[in-house]
This record gives C-alpha cells, structure tokens and sequence, in this order.
C-alpha cells in the first residue's frame, strides 16, 4: 500500500517562495543498520558543526560540505553560526513569522474596542493563487500588516479620541483594506477631502494598501510613490520599501508559461531597493531593504549572488544573517550555479562519488579539475579533493600523498585525508605501512563512529588470516531512526542505547556468503575472536549450507559448536544426529530448516532477524531466495515482482568482489565451486518442497513425511515464490491429503499457496 496525503492547500509568503508540504506514506517500516552514512555525518550534528566532521565522503549534501569548506579553510563557526546551520541542517528554514491568526485575533480585540461600529467583517489572510490554480493559496495580507493596523488604531485612538467620528472613518477605511485580504472582492476605500491631515494621509496609505492586496500593483507602486514624497506623511519613509514589495508581488505571483517570475517587474524592485540602500536618509528600512534585496538578487543575479554568498559564509561576523545565507547558497548549488571558491569545491566533491577507478569520462574530468586546483591553491579542500579522485598509478600520487603527511592531527580534515592516503596506499601495494597506521587510528579514541567503520573495512582488506580477519569482521551501527516526515533514516544522537552491539557489517557478511569455504566457515562458528551472537549467525548459517551443499559430514562437525552458541536448536537436532541413514539424516535436517524459517545459507548482513529463529516473519524474511543474498528478503516475495528474472534466477551482483588474501588457492577454488552449487539450489520453499516430495515418494512410511508435506506447504506461502512455487505447493499439499487422510498434519493443511 503506498497512500499518500498531500495538503490541498499550498501556502506562499511573498518574501520566501514556495512552501514545500512534506508527504506522508503508510507503513510497513523496517529497521536497518547504518554502519556509515553516505550523504551527511553519523551525527551528532550538533558535533560536525563545531568542527568534528570525521571523514567527508562526496555523496554528503551541499549544506554539510559547505559548513565543511569553512573549517577546512581554517575559519570556526561561532556559536550563534553553529545554531544556525542546524536549523539548515534540521530543514528549519521558513523564515520566522508571528502566528497569523494570532496577529488577526489582536486585530479584532482591538477594533472591539471602538464603540458604536458595525460588526466585524470576516477576515480570509489567505487569497487564492490564481484561478487556474484554485488549491495552491498564499498569505495574501500577513501577520505584519495586522500587527501595524492594531498599532495605529491604538495611536489613533489616543489622538482622535475613542467615540470621535474620525476614528470610526479610519476603522472603516480598514476595514474596506482588509475586504481584500481573501481575493474573492475589491474593495477601496474612497479618498478623503476634508478632515484631519493625518486622517487623509492613512487614507492615502489605505487606498495604497487596498490596491496591493486586490493585485492592482502597478496602481499600488503609483500611490506609494506619491506617498513618499508627502514629507508630512507618516508613512512616506516606509513608502518606497512597499512599492518595492508591490513590484515583488507582481513579479512572484503567475504570469506566463514555465516562467518562475516576471523579469522585468524583479529588475524594476531590485532598482528601487539599491536606490534606497544608497540613500542615507532612507537607513530606518535598510534592515529590511537588504533582506528583500537579497531575496531578489537570488533570483535575477543567482551566478553573482552565489559567489557573494560563498565568500559571506567564510566571514566570522556573519551571524545575523548566516541561516538565510547558507540555505541561499545551498539552494542556489542544488541550481547548478557554480561562481566561486566555495561552491567550485562543492560541486566538484560531490562529483567524485564511486571508485575512482572507474571513472567515467566526467568524473574523470572532475577528479583532473580537483587536481589543477590543489596546485593553484594549495588549500586542505583542494588537496582532500584530489586524493578522493586520484589513482594509486596517477602521475602525482606521491606529491599528493607526502602533501597528506604534512596535515596535522588537530587538522578538522585530518580523518579524511589519511583515508583517502590509505586508499591510495593500499592501491600502490604499500600493506604494511597502511596496516600498522589503521591499528593507530582505529585506537584513537573519539573517532566517530561511521568514520571508525570506513577505516575498519580499509583494515577488514588488509586482513593477514581468519582470526584477524574475525577481529575486524563486527562492527557497530551508527544510532539511527527513521525521519517519517521525510521517509528517510538519519542518525539518532538521542537514541545513544540502540544497538550498541556489533554486527557483521555490509562488507564482511558478503565474504561470509561468497569469499569462504564451508571449513572456514566452520572454524569461525568456533573462534572467540568473534562475540557470541556473531558465531551463533555464523553457526546457523554455515549447518544450513552443510545441508544444501549435501555436506552432512560438515553438518555433524558442527554440533557442540551450535550445542555451546544455541542450545534449543541443538536439542531439536536430536533425529538429525541418531539418523541411521543419510537419508534418514536428510529429512531431519530438512525438517530443522522447515521448523525453522531464520535458516539461510548466509550470515546476517547488519541487524539481526527481527523474529525469532523459529518463528515466522509476516513481511516473508523467512530462509532464503534464489539470490542467496545476505540480508533481509522483504520485497521479493511477491509474485509480481520476485517473477523478473534479475530475482527470479540466481544472479552474482557483484562476480568481481575480491577474495581474501589469506586464502590459499585451493581455498578459493573450493569456494567458487560451493557458491555455484548454492547459486544453483534456488529459492528456499521450491528446493525444500521438492526435496520433500522425492523422500516422500521414496520413503511413503517414513512418519516424519506428513509434518514434513505440512511444513513444506507453510514455506510455500511465507517464503520467497516464483511461477514455480504453487504448483509445488499444491503436488505437496495433494500428496499430504491423497496419501495421509488421517494424518493430525493434513488436518492442519487446509490451503496450498
């Protein structure tokens, strides 16, 4: 099921764009581990943003890569910066605004205090965007215009008097201001001839406002620039900033076909605002001149304006306005503009993702870019770049390498250049020297934790036996929870419990599956250089594929180890081990593997199996499918699309992935002949299903046949399945009720699958 809900109304402000909606989608959720990040810090962010960033990886987002810059360069956050770049961080980028209904309910508090007025008309803040667009709306009259209206009626009430006539004209006049408000009416009010001079010029300033919220701008920017040059109106300083916003306002709201505003209605605002910056007497709205200032240069001079940004996130002082900078900049990358050191390097990072020895032609380009620039500059960011695309047989890799020397300890770059030096050394086959500093760093103590497993999976292929290679084969999740606003996992510094146990990592576990012989296999099951947990993953799953590779020697070899890691499976070993035939010994394993749907051939890739051993799991992740894979089976287990033959037949994703290279040969090739034969078995209810039908066919007195047709009939349904599995199921369930109609196992078989 994948409902989704999305709000049907869509607000804008005039000031910050679009407001983004999040988008929720039902369940279910499944935990997974995450050893490292890919696109941003294992957290705390609270720690990259005082400079701990641990080891950068290319794929971490623009927001984190830019804070990144800036310590790389030797520049700190302040405090009040640190702040701001988690809101970014945290997506807390909505500009502050006071509570719209909040503001309007003063308003009316306010106007009730005036006596003898008509009732108060009801006020819509929120107008239609246009009317092709009858569900997207935005604040059309925002908390500030109520919060000034609510202001001067107090200030009016002390100069005309609670119960004057003149009052009641100004309420009326805002009346008629506020009637806009909605979009479904235009209402001005009419000019003033006579009366009190502050009364005719908040008429003025009324009339003004009246046409900007009923969209007549070209008509508001007239009257406000005729305000503007009343020196006697109290509104005329904050004239020529409103006429700006009504040029704004005409320029953001829709006007032609995949045209995001109006360039000639921006320029015009963008004039007027550099005017009243230039303009000394004009410094009461230069604070909020600047900002919207800033919001149009984004859009009509976006290359200029990211180069302005990259260079004012460098400055120590910028803390007032850091947040709006930084998420500027941010989103002015995400565009494509590249103006600049900073957003250069960026850009150019994040184009460096994957095996540098497999480069395409434009990552290639890239990783020379990196390398040209480091020359030039001579900068930490330049030179982690180019080691992150640099080669162990590129021409400069030893100036790059002797320049990672001189980075000091204290360096905020320090992690990621000696892993990128480590790659490019172990690349050049420079083992030792790269060995003994991955023992160093891995003992340092306060190294994160996802950086602490990128260096330990550098050091897992360095491994020089198995015991070493157990001691490196565990490793620790990064805490971590599922974001359901945004559907995404992110690190849970709270969450500072959560599996603080070690797992087989990603890396590990496909060695475990495809790089070792079944007697390695075996002797891990046995090593405490493994935790317990851990052994019994690789006990379980070394008995399983003793069976499927009809190894029952193997199988047996294996009982005090699962007698000492799993006691309850071991007891129900029992016909397995007093079988008098191998075939007697062949059904009791299969019904072992039957009864227990956590079995699969494969050591657990992160988490352990969220469901007992011998417990069915409702999401299917019960024993294995044709892939062999080493992780859970959620997802493959629907006909419509366990049916494609990428899943359906057995697939190696990855026939490249290296051997150990303490292995001997003979090892290897043994273990290359085991995995075919696995590749070969297919999925777990079809093998075990036929299986059980050819000892039943050859064995129909067998008592243990029944339990194993019922058995098998259940993995037909909570297993992984192709077009195969229910024709299996039914000859099962068929041979079970034709041949044993008074078996208690056939009256517990109703259905076949």
């Amino acid at each position: 099921m994948a409902i989704k809900r999305v709000s049907r109304v869509l607000l804008f402000l005039v000031a910050s764009g679009f407001l983004v909606i999040p988008i929720y989608s039902c369940g279910p959720y499944f935990e997974s581990a995450v050893f490292t990040f890919q696109n941003r810090p294992d957290g705390p962010d609270q720690d990259f943003a005082a400079g701990k960033i641990g080891i950068l990886l290319p794929g971490f987002r623009s927001s984190y890569l830019a804070v990144a810059y800036r310590y790389l360069s030797g520049v700190k956050l302040s405090s009040e910066q640190q702040a701001a770049a988690l809101q970014v961080w945290q997506g807390n980028v909505t500009p502050e605004q006071p509570d719209v209904v909040d503001v309007l309910t003063k308003w009316s508090q306010a106007r009730g205090n005036v006596l003898n007025l008509p009732p108060h008309p009801d006020i819509s803040p929120y107008a239609v965007v246009s009317e092709d667009q009858p569900y997207f709306k935005f604040a059309n009259c925002q908390a500030d215009a109520f919060q000034n209206a609510t202001r001067t009626l107090q200030d009016r009430t002390a100069k005309f008097g609670a119960t004057s006539a003149e009052l009641r004209e100004w309420v009326a006049g805002q009346d008629q201001v506020f009637a806009n408000c909605g979009g479904d009416a235009k209402v001005i009010p009419s000019p003033l001839n006579s009366g009190p001079p502050l009364l005719r010029a908040d008429r003025a300033y009324q009339i003004a406002a009246a046409h900007f919220y009923s969209r007549d701008f070209d008509d508001a920017v007239t009257e406000f620039d005729a305000i503007a040059k009343d020196a006697a109106s109290p509104w005329a300083g904050v004239s020529p900033y409103l006429a700006a916003r009504a040029l704004i306002r005409k320029a953001n709201l829709p006007n032609k076909a995949n045209e995001p505003f109006d360039p000639a209605a921006m320029s015009a605002a963008q004039l007027r605002l550099e005017r009243i910056m230039r303009d000394p007497r004009a410094d009461s709205i230069h604070h909020p001149a600047v900002k919207l200032l800033n919001y149009v240069r984004f859009r009509s001079e976006p290359a200029k304006r990211v180069a302005e940004l990259g260079e004012i996130i460098l400055k120590p002082d910028s803390d007032a306005s850091f947040k709006q900078d930084l998420w500027d900049f941010v989103l002015l990358l995400s565009r494509g503009e590249n103006s600049g050191d900073p957003s250069d390097w960026i850009q150019t990072f994040e184009g460096l993702k994957g095996n540098p020895n497999s480069f395409p032609r434009q990552q290639s380009d890239l990783a020379k870019h990196s390398l040209t620039r480091w020359h030039e500059k001579k900068s930490l960011p330049w030179l982690i770049a180019a080691l992150s695309g640099a080669t162990s047989d590129d021409p400069e890799v030893q100036a790059l390498l002797a320049a990672a020397q001189q980075v000091p300890a204290s360096s905020a770059g320090y992690l990621t250049v000696r892993y990128q030096a480590l790659r490019l050394m172990i690349a050049a086959g420079q083992l030792e020297p790269a060995r003994k500093e991955l023992d160093l760093l891995l003992a340092k103590p306060g190294v994160p934790i996802g950086s602490h497993n990128l260096l330990n999976e550098q050091r897992l292929t360095l491994a020089t036996g198995l015991e070493d290679f157990l001691s490196h084969a565990p490793e620790t999740p990064v805490p971590s929870r599922l974001d359901f606003a945004t559907e995404e996992v992110v690190p849970d510094a709270q969450n500072d419990s959560q599996h603080h146990e070690p797992y087989f990592s990603y890396y590990s576990a496909e060695i475990f599956q495809k790089r070792l012989p079944l007697q390695i296999l075996v002797q891990a099951a046995e090593s405490p250089s493994l935790p317990k947990l851990l052994r019994r993953e690789v006990a379980h799953s070394a008995w399983a594929r003793a069976v499927l590779l009809e190894d029952l020697r193997t199988a047996l070899e294996l009982q005090p180890a699962l007698h000492d890691l799993d006691g309850p499976l071991w007891t129900s070993m029992e016909s397995f081990r007093s079988a008098k035939s191998d075939a007697e010994r062949h059904i009791a394993a299969l019904l072992v593997i039957l009864s227990n749907p956590g079995m699969k051939p494969s050591a657990r890739a992160g988490l352990p199996r969220s469901t007992t051993l011998g417990e069915i799991d409702q999401y299917r992740d019960n024993w294995w499918c044709a892939d062999m894979e080493d992780g859970p089976n959620w997802g493959k287990s629907f006909a419509g699309e366990y049916n494609k033959d990428s899943i359906l037949k057995f697939v190696d994703r990855d026939p490249d992935f290296p051997f150990p290279a303490w292995l001997t040969d003979a090892q290897k090739s043994q273990t290359s002949s085991q995995w075919a034969q696995l590749g070969a078995v297919g999925t777990a209810p079809n093998f075990l299903i036929r299986q059980v039908l050819a000892y039943a066919n050859e064995h129909p007195n067998d008592p243990s046949v029944p339990k194993a047709l019922h058995l098998a009939v259940r993995a037909s349904r909570f297993g992984c399945m192709n077009v195969e599995t229910s024709k299996l199921s039914k000859a099962a369930f068929d041979l079970l009720h034709q041949n044993y109609p008074q078996s208690e196992w056939t009256a517990k078989t109703n259905y076949y699958y």
